[in-house]
């Protein structure tokens, strides 16, 4: 059984060679492709429309629109990507720097390593990032939850705080004064200060005291 046949690798590399080289390797490595970019703006795209698992970025690949070298090519890919799909990114590059370790984490890169990685490295780096991005995202949908309960939680205060409190109501007709020393229906006053609706129905005590 292929333990890496789930895992699928998307390409983003502008040399051919060296593109069908990773393709070559990762076919060997037995993980299924997603996909083989050629620019920044391809790998966008792509990554958008195949979902992969992974990405495997080049960071200087040539700008599809000035035909000239992009220094920061995969960079700004891996940022557009994070923002439209998230997938896991590893930055594959000839070079390594601690500006553009820096500038990749900043981009949202999960791993970077150094071309050509050895079919050793570049199978543990794939199976790493790929469950570190996982769970980012199982974080990422905890924090939204969160941040959905605790606005509701500060709804229901703030709805308590609204209609706690000593309320003036008159004897006679029930009526409520309120902060302005006007006088409300109860029902007018109650759904000026929350979310409650009304609806009308009849009580079976006033059913037999005021019969159709």
């Amino acid at each position: 059984m292929n333990k890496n046949r789930d895992l699928t690798v998307m390409i983003a590399e502008d040399d051919a060679l060296i593109n069908g080289g990773i393709a070559t390797q990762l076919f060997r490595l037995g993980y299924p492709s997603a996909g083989q970019a050629y620019d920044g703006v391809e790998a966008v795209e792509m990554a958008c429309r195949t979902r992969p698992s992974v990405v495997l970025m080049d960071l200087q690949m040539i700008d599809p629109e000035t035909g000239r070298e992009d220094g920061e090519a995969g960079i700004k890919a891996a940022r557009a990507i994070q923002q439209r799909c998230p997938a896991a990114v590893v930055v594959l590059s000839a070079h390594e720097s601690p500006d553009m370790i820096r500038q990749a984490a900043e981009a949202g890169v999960s791993g970077y390593l150094v071309k050509p990685a050895s079919d050793r490295d570049l199978d543990r780096m794939l199976t790493i990032v790929r469950a570190r991005f996982d769970e980012l995202l199982k974080l990422r949908a905890t924090a939204v939850e969160l941040e959905r309960h605790r606005d509701e939680i500060q709804a229901t205060l703030a709805l308590g705080k609204t209609l706690s409190g000593l309320l003036s109501i008159c004897a006679w007709c029930n009526k409520i004064r309120d902060d302005q020393g006007s006088w409300l229906e109860l029902k007018t006053y109650v759904q000026q200060r929350s979310e409650v609706k009304f609806s009308h129905g009849i009580c079976p005590e006033c059913r037999t005291r005021f019969p159709r």
